[in-house]
């Protein structure tokens, strides 16, 4: 999936009614190792070394990093941090949050049961999630001739800790190598500190309340719903578009017609989606 969780309710794909009832899923990494995989799929030929890329992919994220545009006219999906896909102001919208590195103890359902005992992203998680994930294939797989930490340096390290020290915070990943105790742990800029404090921790089952019975986030994805469609509006205006034309800025004109089109899309699905909305909530009640 290379949308955001706010994308999906902002463009209309899911109804706020259907995302506080379906069971929704989103796996991390680590920052680190995650930034080497990036690398494999999106390095320039073999030619472009890990510390080359590394300084582009630093330089293509300028947008998202100065002003947070996340509009994929800027900011291509691969590039965003991992928390864009989950979380919106601070607060989780998906229902679970499983690291991928602790995958491999639900490849057997004895593996999944001797973690639970400890504390760990994949105990307590919804029995629909957990069965999901039990045996899933690993598919694509990239052969590489060496780990990882091994790619790094003191300057790569650093850099992938700027990009995505949100990561690093909301999902709770060490800024340390252990692999690699030559390297020196980055420090988050006191400037980002605040920004990071408003992150709920991500949670195993968002839906599940202190009972054990699930609860409604209805309000919050409508808020997030409101929110995103509001950018949209924003941004496709006559004014936006016109000082884009203006500008010639190729990548904002790109965007306002996006907008555009989004905006047309969800004005004639509004009264269906709405009348939709209101039989379900009826339903429920």
């Amino acid at each position: 999936m290379h949308l955001t969780a706010p994308k999906l309710l902002g463009y209309g794909y899911v109804t706020p009614h259907q995302m506080d009832n379906m069971c929704s899923l989103a796996i991390v990494r680590n920052p680190y190792s995650r930034m080497v995989s990036i690398y494999g799929y999106n390095r320039f030929g073999k030619g472009e070394t890990f510390k080359m890329f590394v300084r582009r992919w630093k330089k293509l994220m300028t947008p998202y990093l100065l002003r947070g545009e996340k509009e994929e006219w800027y900011t291509p999906c691969h590039l965003l941090p991992m928390f864009e896909f989950t979380h919106s102001n601070g607060k989780q919208l998906v229902q679970s949050v499983v690291k991928q590195e602790e995958l491999k103890f639900l490849k057997t359902k004895e593996g999944g049961d001797k973690l639970r005992q400890e504390d760990s992203t994949v105990t307590n998680l919804p029995p629909l999630v957990r069965d999901a994930l039990l045996g899933m294939p690993h598919t694509n797989r990239r052969a590489t001739s060496k780990k990882w930490f091994d790619y790094y340096d003191q300057e790569t390290m650093d850099l992938a800790y700027q990009m995505y020290h949100t990561d690093f915070q909301v999902f709770g990943y060490d800024a340390a190598i252990p692999q690699r105790p030559d390297l020196v742990p980055p420090t988050m800029d006191r400037r980002n500190i605040f920004g990071a404090t408003k992150f709920h921790h991500f949670s195993r089952n968002s839906c599940m309340g202190p009972d054990n019975l699930r609860i409604s986030n209805a309000d919050l994805f409508r808020s997030v719903t409101k929110e995103e469609r509001c950018k949209m509006i924003l941004r496709s205006s006559t004014t936006a578009l016109r000082s884009s034309i203006v500008t010639l800025d190729k990548a904002e004109i790109l965007a306002s017609v996006a907008g555009i089109r989004h905006i047309s899309i969800l004005k004639e699905d509004s009264t269906e989606m709405d009348a939709s909305s209101a039989r379900e909530n009826k339903k429920d009640d």
